[in-house]
């Protein structure tokens, strides 16, 4: 291979780059004609794998190739420095001039401030791994924000990959968190349920009947998998009934039932847009079949990402303002849009808490002792990937849930 290299005509070629310096030192030592090192800089990453999709890759020259690093190549890896030299009869350079008359040091980029917190995201990658393991998953992902200020405080997904290895596959690096989209299944039930009672068509208190479990909607037949009979309308999300979403989506409609959607912020890329990053898939209600309403009510036929989930959720344990989520520190300003009165979003984060609490609720398994935790199970079907319908076996399950940190004396509030 040496040979093949320097038999180039080239004036110039690489025989090996981003060696170690005492290897290079040691070749020097052999004192052959023509051959000689450079020191270049290179890119280390000292947390290994934490947030290595998000945060990327870069090339050999120290160009962002992925994630982050990409997405700010132009702030974090600044232009070389253009010289001409001046050089004796045997080749050695004896004087360097700048074409700018300024220094020849090598510019540096400058530095980001992420909102991520280092040691979190470490413990985030690490649980979700373990998860992902447990449940013989494809797949995992997880994200964690402050609910009040759009920071993101940790983004993960498994399995996870080492930026300082050199054999990383190129789809290891893609940022699935940006990228997946799916059908949210129940945890679409809150938003839309947050909607219904801003517009006023249901009431806490209500009776709904979600009729023992089955429900025609035209020529399609709506079931949930556990029946039941009347309840209230804190129960339909306690219980999870897609009937009594159904229901109550219908009182909607679909033009105002797609305009909320549109204002959780489905259907348009967040304010992160990373590489790759997917607005999601939601269709104008003018397509819109009968049975699209009940189904969008709780939560299939619209795709959405996991950015987009945790954007909207956020509105509703703050007191109804849609964040922009944050990466950076001091990127974004801090412009929120009021979505929801501050009722409706406290009455659903209240109702989300007794998901978690209540006997009958789907989260109980994410109660902790001694703090407060609310939030909702969703469990999707995949997409047939060969036509319509459904791939049978497989599917999406997700658990959106929120910490009222106020219990433990922090001021915040997280979701997950």
């Amino acid at each position: 291979d040496i040979i093949q290299k320097i038999s180039d005509k080239k004036p110039f070629v690489w025989i090996e780059r981003m060696l170690s310096r005492a290897k290079a030192e040691r070749v020097s030592e052999l004192g052959i004609p023509g051959v000689g090192f450079v020191v270049e800089s290179k890119r280390a990453w000292p947390y290994n794998t934490a947030g290595g999709a998000l945060l990327g890759k870069v090339g050999i020259d120290g160009n962002g190739l992925s994630g982050i690093e990409r997405q700010y190549e132009r702030i974090l890896h600044k232009p070389e420095v253009k010289t001409r030299f001046v050089r004796d009869a045997h080749g050695n350079r004896i004087q360097a001039i700048s074409y700018d008359s300024e220094s020849l040091e090598l510019p540096k980029g400058d530095g980001l401030r992420l909102t991520l917190d280092a040691d979190i995201q470490q413990i985030v990658d690490e649980e979700l791994e373990a998860g992902r393991e447990s449940a013989k998953a494809k797949s995992a992902m997880a994200i964690l924000t402050d609910a009040d200020t759009g920071e993101v405080i940790a983004l993960s997904q498994a399995p996870t990959v080492n930026l300082n290895r050199d054999d990383i596959a190129p789809k290891a690096l893609k940022n699935i968190i940006a990228e997946t989209v799916y059908e949210p299944g129940s945890t679409m039930k809150p938003l839309v349920a947050a909607a219904a009672l801003d517009e006023g068509v249901v009431r806490t208190g209500e009776m709904i009947d979600c009729q023992n479990g089955k429900m025609k909607v035209g020529p399609h037949i709506i079931k949930d998998v556990h029946p039941i009979p009347i309840v209230t309308f804190e129960d339909v999300l306690i219980r999870s009934s897609n009937i009594g979403m159904t229901k109550i989506g219908q009182r909607l409609g679909k033009d105002r039932l797609y305009s909320h959607l549109r204002t959780f912020g489905f259907g348009k890329l967040s304010e992160l847009k990373l590489p790759g990053e997917t607005g999601g898939i939601l269709r104008k209600p003018e397509g819109w079949a009968l049975v699209d309403v009940a189904t969008h009510s709780f939560g299939q036929g619209i795709a959405v990402t996991p950015l987009q989930m945790m954007r909207a959720y956020g509105a509703i344990v703050n007191g109804g303002n849609l964040m922009p989520l944050r990466l950076v520190e001091n990127e974004n300003p801090q412009e929120f849009k009021r979505i929801l009165s501050e009722k409706s979003a406290n009455t659903i984060r209240d109702i989300l808490f007794d998901v978690v609490e209540n006997e009958h609720g789907t989260g109980k398994s994410a109660a902790i002792s001694g703090v407060r935790v609310g939030g909702k199970t969703g469990t999707a079907q995949k997409a047939n990937p060969e036509g319509k319908g459904y791939a049978a076996g497989k599917y999406m399950a997700s658990f959106i849930g929120f910490v009222d940190a106020t219990s433990i004396g922090v001021k915040n509030n997280y979701v997950l």
